[in-house]
């Protein structure tokens, strides 16, 4: 199945795409990990049988160099923190639709056409 030639608006959602990378903001890799802790105290209520763990307590996991790394987050910073994981997630969305597009471009440019970048 032959793909069809990108018209005008195609073009012009190609142009909001870059548009809405330039409004995407700080960006962090990973993920947010809410986590409940013993303290191991024996005298704490949480050593209780049925006794509540502390918590919740709240991580950034990410992988760096190939291995897990985790950083605390203080409860009050994460909303800051999870408002950077949507920035990436958003990007990652926007980049997904331009490689669409670029594909569809390519496979569509005729054969005697110069190479170029031709959309900027």
């Amino acid at each position: 199945m032959q793909r069809m030639k990108p018209k005008r608006d195609d073009l012009a959602d190609y142009e909001q795409l870059k548009a809405r990378l330039e409004r995407v903001g700080l960006v962090i890799p990973g993920t947010i990990r809410e986590t409940f802790l013993y303290c191991g105290k024996p005298t704490c209520a949480c050593a209780a049988k049925d006794g509540a763990a502390h918590g919740p307590y709240y991580f950034w996991n990410r992988k760096m160099s190939g291995k897990l790394t985790s950083k605390s987050i203080p409860k009050p910073k994460l909303s800051l923190y999870e408002g950077w994981i949507a920035n990436r997630r958003e990007l990652e969305a926007i980049v997904e639709k331009m490689l669409d597009f670029g594909a569809n471009f390519a496979t569509c440019l005729p054969p005697d056409e110069p190479p170029g970048n031709s959309i900027r």
